[in-house]
């Protein structure tokens, strides 16, 4: 008997489907957004010829766009599946929900954001092989490391003591899956808003993130304000964190951050299929 939940042979044709799709609903842009560095090297080149961008600005310039993509990728392939009538298509689907779920996941998290990072490396590459131009060295020269590891001595050199150096060599590899937690949570967040709006899913969703972030503020100004009043209160937090052991509060916000970020992931995944599951078409 079928599984009526993931049967395996239904997944890979969505993910054939979504694939086909990909050109005609989000193709154009990710070409933009691969070409974007070349836009920064055409602008440098006419501005100021001897002056050189150093790798590491380059590589994070390759993985915004990478990002942009990742952002994008479901309000743009995925644009009518909240809509109550042109959303018929994807709901009739031979598939389940579960199925189709995992191959926006994919698309979403991986294939679409990868597809633009390969595109702006090859290009970067094809602008560093020529003889003129602001690009001087190849990305791997440059200290931060390739693309998706780090070289944790690059990080010990931008600390700003022995202490902090120290800090950095102990997380080692965390760094980076906090990174990716980080990278899914935000994802998955872009996910389910475009399960909400009907229209300018994207902008929406910056536009909402820039009033929570306003009515955070108002909020916590006046706190912060108290704290830094207290004179008491301040020598405490001081002697406690700062002056006996640093590494209590780095420990305190580096483990605070990766268990926020979980959260967000399991928050916004289990709200993006539930919407799904849910949708009236």
């Amino acid at each position: 008997m079928k599984n009526k939940n993931f049967e395996w042979n239904r997944f890979c044709k969505v993910v054939k489907k979504d694939f086909r799709n990909l050109w005609p609903m989000f193709g154009p842009t990710m070409l933009i957004l691969a070409a974007l560095p070349f836009a920064v090297w055409l602008f440098m080149a006419v501005i100021n010829r001897d002056m050189a961008l150093h790798p590491d600005i380059r590589l994070m310039m390759i993985e915004g766009v990478a990002m942009l993509a990742a952002i994008m990728a479901p309000s743009r392939m995925y644009r009518t599946w909240n809509l109550r009538n042109k959303g018929i298509y994807f709901a009739m689907l031979p598939a389940s929900k579960l199925e189709k779920f995992c191959s926006a996941l994919l698309f979403s998290l991986i294939i679409c954001p990868l597809a633009v990072f390969v595109g702006s490396m090859a290009l970067d590459m094809f602008l560093t092989a020529l003889p003129f131009g602001p690009w001087r060295e190849w990305l791997w020269q440059g200290e931060a490391g390739f693309p998706f590891t780090a070289n944790m001595s690059f990080f010990e050199n931008m600390a700003v003591s022995g202490e902090g150096a120290e800090m950095f060599s102990y997380y080692g590899p965390l760094w980076i899956v906090a990174c990716w937690i980080s990278y899914i949570a935000s994802v998955l967040m872009f996910v389910f808003t475009s399960t909400l709006f009907k229209c300018h899913k994207v902008l929406y969703t910056f536009l909402c993130l820039y009033l929570i972030e306003f009515v955070i503020s108002i909020i916590l100004i006046p706190v912060f304000i108290a704290i830094f009043t207290n004179t008491d209160l301040m020598e405490w937090l001081y002697d406690t964190f700062v002056c006996n052991d640093p590494k209590v509060m780095f420990n305190w916000i580096f483990w605070s951050s990766i268990v926020f970020d979980v959260i967000l992931t399991g928050l916004f995944g289990w709200l993006s299929w539930r919407r799904l599951k849910k949708m009236p078409y």
